[in-house]
């Protein structure tokens, strides 16, 4: 009988709770720590991301309003011209391929890889014939997806990167350091050995 009375009482109790946070949220006085979950919290955290090249190796990261189809995304340049055709792009933290797609146009080639907790990285006009990882490949931070290119019609080479969570493009941040935008020419980022 006792145990019973317990039982009773605490679904009492959480159906009370529900019914404050059920209250709260009609009349708009809901917190986000009142709405947030630990697992949430986790599932926002963005991944150490690093320069998606070869360590020591220095990019300049260009930006741009109405670049499509995000303003956050990045290309990432070593030069002028087709000073970077064929030069390695690795990922820039470890995950999952997700996609793998060769296109003639928009992107072009590209690879998509999931990092956790919503994040992924896409890696974009990739050199044909370049691409070596195929989906539901694992990859550490240093795997490389392919070669810097200009698929899907572009006239010159360059990565077009982005960081993305829940499939929404974010400000890209890598070593600790957020990306300016717009700027073009951008400020330059070195891949730490």
């Amino acid at each position: 009988m006792n145990t019973r009375r317990t039982l009773v009482a605490a679904a009492a109790s959480s159906m009370a709770s529900a019914a404050l946070l059920a209250g709260s949220l009609a009349t708009g006085t809901a917190t986000a720590s009142t709405v947030s979950t630990e697992a949430e919290a986790s599932a926002q955290a963005r991944p150490a991301f690093k320069v998606p090249f070869r360590c020591g190796q220095t990019w300049r990261a260009d930006t741009r309003d109405g670049h499509s189809p995000s303003r956050y995304a990045i290309d990432f340049n070593r030069g002028g011209g087709n000073d970077d055709l064929g030069l390695p792009a690795v990922a820039s933290a470890a995950g999952t391929v997700t996609k793998v797609r060769r296109l003639t146009t928009s992107y072009g080639h590209y690879v998509e890889i999931s990092h956790g907790g919503g994040w992924s990285t896409l890696y974009a006009h990739l050199q044909e014939g370049s691409i070596n990882v195929s989906e539901g490949q694992r990859v550490t931070a240093t795997t490389q997806v392919g070669k810097v290119g200009s698929s899907g019609g572009d006239f010159t080479s360059h990565l077009h990167y982005e960081q993305k969570l829940n499939g929404a493009v974010q400000r890209a941040v890598m070593g600790g350091r957020a990306a300016t935008y717009p700027a073009t020419p951008g400020p330059s980022f070195t891949r730490p050995c």
